[in-house]
């Protein structure tokens, strides 16, 4: 098995659990915040999905990001430059509401152009640096390959925050 499967199946996995995680979960649950300085189901993942939208698009492949090419943006009610990063809980509570399809729809929308670059990738591209090594406080000089396997440790702490957030409004089910 090489590195493109093995990364099909980690973010197959993630996808699987994700749908899980909100099945059968309404509009209020999603909006729940455990705590006056903390954030709800619905931020994280959509700020898990633009994470994903950025490191891929603007990272791996230098192009721009989805949120603003397929005007998510606008469907959202958030500006095309925020991504979630330092908002405050104020912030976090007052995010425009979105339907669970639109999310999901925006989710599916990512997570195709990512398997689609890894499918297609050269692996020899995956050692490049990419451009935002300056601007990224968490990934610096890091490789195009860096950033693939970041959106898996992204995405994977996001889904551990909506499990969570999930368990303390319903148990252990």
């Amino acid at each position: 098995m090489d590195f493109r499967e093995i990364l099909k199946l980690q973010l197959n996995e993630y996808q699987k659990e994700v749908e899980r995680h909100l099945d059968g979960m309404t509009e209020q649950e999603r909006r729940f915040m455990p705590s006056n300085s903390s954030h709800h189901i619905d931020f994280a993942l959509w700020h898990s999905i633009r994470a994903e939208d950025i490191l891929l698009n603007y990272g791996s492949r230098e192009e721009e990001q989805l949120w603003i090419r397929g005007g998510w943006a606008e469907k959202f009610g958030i500006p095309a430059s925020d991504i979630g990063v330092g908002y405050t809980s104020e912030q976090v509570r007052n995010m425009p509401s979105t339907p669970i399809e639109n999310l999901m729809a925006y989710y599916q929308a990512v997570r195709n152009e990512t398997l689609e670059y890894i499918s297609k990738v050269d692996a020899k591209e995956l050692d490049k640096r990419c451009p935002f090594n300056a601007l990224h406080h968490q990934l610096p000089d890091v490789s195009k390959g860096g950033v693939l396997a970041h959106i898996v440790v992204e995405t994977s702490q996001h889904l551990g925050q909506i499990g969570y957030i999930r368990g303390i409004i319903r148990g252990m089910q």
